[in-house]
């Protein structure tokens, strides 16, 4: 077990289509190759950084797909930051984000095995997004998370409770089924599009429910506001980390857990929302 680290980036210009990472600045190394010391991945990062279009309103989500014979994966479907633009006006405008989702995580690997990874902008279509992954092989901190799933929708209602149920390319993949016996840590997020003129500030809560979970319960979560815009000129874009429950939920495998988004008592446009499960 030797420490090492990896990565790779593109610049995704498709909405919802899957956008392999393969390059490495002027390069592109394709695939990542697991090296022949490494016994596991200790870390997964990601980033994102956007090119809108002047004097528009944007809101997006983004998704990561790990899969290939170098990793352990059954599902490998890990979360990026969110991304809220209040508008990007030419003249004035904060477009700044520095923001890193980070998993620390328990992965398996097979030296010299290869895999890939292929991201997703999810909500809108922002125009182009660079998407950056990093992973870290025996690091000094080991995490407990070995796999990922997630899902997302679109709420647009305020006051309802809305079903995610969709993940990648818009699939419909309905209610969570968990293929192990612990939620170790869940994620939320949102990415909002916020409707010109609106000046109010609406907050964001998700609920479990389902015969997937063992012990009955509330399992409800917050995710901080949005505030709203009063013109295009006053721009702000802000790239966010999801919000982050370390938990430890014991499920039934193979039995659905559902999970709903609500946009709580102000409507402000529409909320791209996702939910993931980190499974221990």
């Amino acid at each position: 077990m030797v420490y090492d680290a990896d990565f790779r980036e593109v610049n995704a210009a498709a909405l919802e289509t899957a956008s392999p990472l393969i390059n490495v600045g002027a390069d592109a190394p394709g695939a990542f190759v697991v090296p022949t010391t490494a016994s596991r991945i200790t870390e997964l990062r990601f980033t994102i950084g956007a090119s809108c279009a002047d004097d528009t309103m944007f809101g997006c989500t983004t998704s990561f797909h790990i899969t290939g014979g170098g990793v352990q994966l059954q599902e490998g479907w890990f979360l990026g930051p969110t991304m809220t633009s209040s508008s990007l006006a030419a003249a004035s405008g904060n477009r700044c984000g520095d923001v890193t989702q980070k998993y620390l995580t328990n992965i398996p690997v097979n030296p010299g095995g290869q895999f890939t990874i292929d991201g997703y902008m999810l909500g809108e279509d922002v125009g182009s997004l660079m998407m950056l992954a990093q992973v870290v092989y025996d690091g000094p901190v080991v995490g407990k998370i070995v796999d990922m799933d997630y899902r997302s929708i679109d709420l647009a209602a305020v006051n309802t409770w809305t079903t995610l149920t969709e993940r990648g390319a818009a699939v419909v993949e309905g209610d969570m089924r968990p293929h192990r016996q612990i939620i170790g840590e869940l994620f939320f997020g949102v990415g909002a599009k916020i409707t010109v003129g609106a000046a109010n500030v609406t907050n964001y809560g998700f609920q479990l429910s389902g015969a997937g979970l063992q012990h009955a319960g509330n399992y409800r979560f917050i995710v901080g506001a949005s505030q709203g815009s009063s013109t295009e000129a006053a721009a702000d874009t802000k790239i966010s980390e999801l919000e982050r429950y370390i938990c430890q939920i014991p499920v039934k495998v193979g039995n659905s857990i559902r999970v709903q988004g609500n946009m709580l008592e102000t409507d402000v446009g529409t909320a791209f929302s996702v939910c993931g499960f980190a499974y221990y």
